[in-house]
């Protein structure tokens, strides 16, 4: 039966990814989609709404300013709303205080959802489907809209990246909306409820009443999956039965966790190459198996489990929302053996096995980057790929891109045991399990994962703050120097050169592999000593 469930998502979520892989790389190139008429006249509403030329093509500066201006306006809408969501209608509630309520704005706005609040207890309906559902559609189709703008620079010169606000738009308004909202729907159908009720009475087993939590889950359970959000509408998460009911409810959102970024690759393949893409995807495909792999290599405790999903299921769901950096939990992180936490510190680690929507595809190309130039260096060639040099510019913008992920981590986490703020929440002495729960904090934070062991209990001035930075660093810094990567590609020459090493076939896949996990291990290792390899 496990082999069924792992053959279901694999099929299902490779099979999906190959329509939306080509319906992508008509978005990437601006080809006509399907009904383009009826969703041209749609997108020239809002194109005229907000003032924007959809012909005008953007420098990366311009590109990643308009980003970041995207992002503000909404954190700052959102912010407003956590602030003031007493006075605002759907069963109000008090106002965050102003450093978890811009813990929570940075947690969405980077696509991390990170949670310090419990959701049910402490927001309102209005604050969790005008608020936080808003972000979760503006976050992940902002990482989507860069991917798009990076890909783009390996295919036209001296033509911009494209302009983010007709990808953004296009986005959300034909790829995310109608998925979501399908999702949603089927959502429905497997038990999750969808209500502006935020509350029901029943009877209980003793004869009285018992007053249950509800709202729109499912219009938040399927964006959360799909946009690589992560964040509950309940504490628990999608450990909860009012997120994800049984078993089919589970696979159905694994399977939407790994469809946009197994789409990408599919898209890459379409307008590059082929064996290019699907050595991409293959590498992807090894780098998860292996987190698998580690995950089912050990028995999951009882304690912190769902007995509807079972140990496989658990470990399937966990594994494929850590490798996705989506973050959503269907268990507590305590009930994990500690091979499946260091399967999960791996996906965050490496961030592009296959990575969240866009900027996994993104940092796997990183990877390509790095390799190429060490291989280079090792056969005495300057590095090539897609018929163009890579220059010691590229090169150090890759190595920055991948030495703030480790530097976001590390050094917060000495932070947080010199100011004795992790002793305050964990206790003293510190032991491996307490530093592992710091550790994964920061590294959840800075891969923009936002699955967590404090909860709660994090909701603290230091931890809020500190994560809140983190999560920003983690999200827009390498978002920006790989647009001024892709940037620098569009006014190179092209010109057909032998490649170090040939971008596609087993020999690619497999050297690929090898440098993304030396480097992981290189940089993460002394990491995991002093914590999950003692626990």
């Amino acid at each position: 039966m496990d082999i069924i469930i792992l053959l279901v998502v694999l099929i299902g979520s490779l099979g999906l990814a190959v329509i939306f892989g080509r319906y992508m790389a008509r978005m990437i190139v601006y080809e006509k989609r399907p009904l383009e008429k009826t969703l041209g006249r749609v997108e020239n509403g809002f194109y005229h709404l907000i003032g924007v030329d959809k012909y005008e093509q953007m420098t990366w500066k311009q590109y990643f300013l308009a980003l970041i201006v995207t992002n503000v306006i909404a954190a700052v809408f959102l912010m407003v709303i956590l602030l003031y969501q007493n006075s605002l209608p759907l069963s109000p509630k008090p106002g965050l205080s102003i450093d978890l309520a811009f813990n929570t704005v940075a947690s969405f706005v980077t696509n991390t959802d990170l949670q310090h609040y419990a959701g049910d207890q402490q927001l309102s309906i209005f604050s969790q489907m005008v608020g936080l559902i808003f972000m979760m559609f503006v976050a992940p189709a902002s990482g989507i809209a860069s991917c798009f703008a990076f890909i783009r620079a390996f295919i036209r010169k001296e033509f911009g990246l494209g302009n983010f606000y007709v990808d953004f738009t296009r986005i959300i308004l034909t790829l995310l909306l109608p998925i979501a909202f399908i999702s949603a729907l089927l959502l429905l159908l497997l038990g999750v409820p969808q209500t502006l009720d935020s509350s029901i009475t029943v009877g209980n087993l003793q004869g009285g009443n018992q007053t249950i939590t509800i709202g729109p889950v499912a219009s938040l359970e399927s964006i959360k999956q799909l946009g690589s959000n992560g964040g509950g509408f309940f504490g628990a998460n999608s450990a909860h039965p009012y997120e994800n009911p049984n078993g089919l409810s589970n696979v159905f959102e694994t399977i939407l966790m790994l469809v946009i970024p197994f789409s990408l690759p599919i898209a890459y393949a379409h307008l590059l190459g082929r064996g290019r893409g699907i050595s991409i995807l293959a590498a992807m495909l090894i780098g998860f198996g292996v987190m698998l792999a580690l995950g089912l290599s050990e028995h999951n405790g009882l304690t912190g489990l769902e007995t509807r999903f079972g140990s496989f299921g658990t470990t399937l769901f966990m594994e494929s929302s850590l490798a996705t950096n989506t973050g959503s939990a269907n268990a507590a992180l305590s009930g994990l053996s500690p091979n499946a936490i260091i399967g999960g510190y791996l996906g965050m680690f490496i961030q592009a096995i296959p990575g969240a929507d866009g900027t996994g595809m993104m940092t796997m190309i990183i990877f390509i980057i790095l390799t190429l130039f060490i291989v280079g260096l090792m056969v005495g060639k300057t590095p090539e790929f897609m018929s163009m040099k890579i220059t010691p510019r590229d090169v150090r913008l890759a190595a920055f891109v991948f030495l703030i992920h480790p530097a976001f981590i590390l050094i917060p986490t000495v932070v947080a045991y010199t100011s004795e703020n992790a002793q305050s929440v964990l206790g003293t002495p510190t032991t491996a399990a307490t530093y592992n729960q710091v550790l994964y904090e920061f590294t959840s934070a800075s891969a923009n994962n936002g699955s967590d062991y404090l909860g709660t209990s994090a909701n603290i001035l230091f931890f809020n703050w500190s994560t809140a930075l983190v999560m920003l660093v983690g999200r827009y810094a390498p978002i920006g120097l790989m647009l001024a990567i892709a940037g620098s590609f569009t006014t190179r020459d092209r010109k057909e050169i032998i490649e170090p090493i040939k971008t596609s076939g087993p020999l690619f896949v497999g050297v690929l592999s090898i440098m993304v996990f030396i480097l992981t291990a290189l940089t993460f290792f002394p990491f995991l000593v002093m914590g999950p390899f003692l626990m």
